[in-house]
């Protein structure tokens, strides 16, 4: 029986292994649902965006929240600084503009000939404001002008609290 349990364990471990995030490479035609932990705690996204993240530069669907979650922090880290020859946008919102939550002046360079490396954290004041009306899809976009980029990855955290409690 320990043998079979060490196998087991052993086997879970590799399958873990490979469900290592890949970036933003979701379907994209799938509908995500909302996270609500059964406890009443801190929510989060952590997300990988790239430089050559399949489609980036289309707006991606990269998880959900609840209606009236309440957006607590927003930071994102470029850990490479993306390069493209003119402007560098990386944004993530509740839309295709994917640009209500951190817009392209929000990172280190904002916007202009590279994304800087550095840890950002996102100033404005969210709340519930961009849940109030329902349950809300979370996007990531990454677009570019002049030369392509041959670098650039950024790790975003938007932290969020569910509408779970009797208030």
């Amino acid at each position: 029986m320990n043998r079979l349990f060490k196998g087991l364990v052993a086997g879970l471990m590799l399958l873990g292994l490979g469900a290592v995030a890949t970036a933003l490479n979701q379907d994209q035609t799938r509908t995500f649902p909302v996270r609500v932990f059964s406890t009443q705690q801190v929510h989060y996204y952590r997300l990988s965006i790239n430089f050559n993240d399949p489609n980036i530069s289309t707006a991606q669907k990269f998880g959900a929240i609840g209606q009236n979650a309440f957006i607590e922090n927003v930071e994102c880290e470029v850990v490479t600084a993306f390069n493209a020859g003119t402007t560098n946008n990386l944004t993530l919102g509740t839309t295709t503009n994917a640009n209500e939550i951190v817009a392209a002046a929000d990172l280190p360079g904002g916007g202009t000939s590279s994304i800087s490396t550095g840890v950002t954290r996102v100033t404005r004041g969210f709340g519930r404001s961009l849940t109030a009306s329902g349950d809300t899809t979370l996007f990531a976009k990454y677009t570019q002008t002049g030369t392509a980029a041959t670098t650039g990855q950024a790790i975003c955290v938007v932290t969020y609290l569910p509408a779970n409690d009797l208030g």
